[in-house]
């Protein structure tokens, strides 16, 4: 690897978070070969260390679950394409509505996510209950259920992003 920042490079990428360790990554899988990420301090530094990392494939817009959809499906495979562990958990999620004006909002983007492969389950409040026991649940009208989505640690999934890269060539300069 050099240690030597060169002069010029074909792609540059400022910030060594999860964006922008993820575009380099992309880029390098599509063969792209000059690629230099530059981040003024360590990779994740700012804001990914302290994400959530909460992986959700339900979103408004066709674009967005689709995207969603593939960036859970990739997080899943990321450690063994790369080496590096992204403590990825499939832990499902559930969203309730409260109203039944939302209920049919959470229907309707089921629908949706099921034209684009993502698996869910349209559910009543008991079906919440048997799922989250305890949960006070008397102003909860139904939800959705998705059994892919998950959680994943961002410091890792963005040091694999880092190690996928690098792999295919890519200087990382902190």
């Amino acid at each position: 690897m050099s240690t030597e920042l060169p002069d010029e490079a074909q792609v540059i990428i400022i910030g060594g978070g999860i964006v922008g360790c993820s575009i380099a990554f992309h880029l390098a899988r599509l063969g792209v070969k000059d690629i230099l990420l530059l981040e003024q301090n360590k990779l994740t530094a700012g804001t990914t260390w302290h994400a959530a990392g909460l992986v959700g494939q339900l979103r408004a817009t066709k674009s967005l679950t689709k995207l969603a959809k593939y960036t859970t499906d990739l997080f899943q495979e990321l450690e063994s394409i790369t080496g590096q562990a992204t403590g990825f958990q499939t832990t499902g999620s559930i969203s309730v509505a409260l109203n039944n004006e939302r209920f049919e909002e959470l229907r309707r983007q089921a629908t949706s996510a099921a034209a684009f492969g993502v698996s869910n389950e349209v559910i009543s409040n008991q079906d919440i209950l048997n799922y989250w026991p305890g949960l006070a649940s008397d102003d909860i009208v139904g939800g959705i259920y998705l059994p892919n989505d998950g959680q994943t640690n961002p410091v890792d999934t963005t040091m694999a992003f880092a190690k996928g890269e690098r792999n295919e060539g890519a200087l990382i300069f902190e």
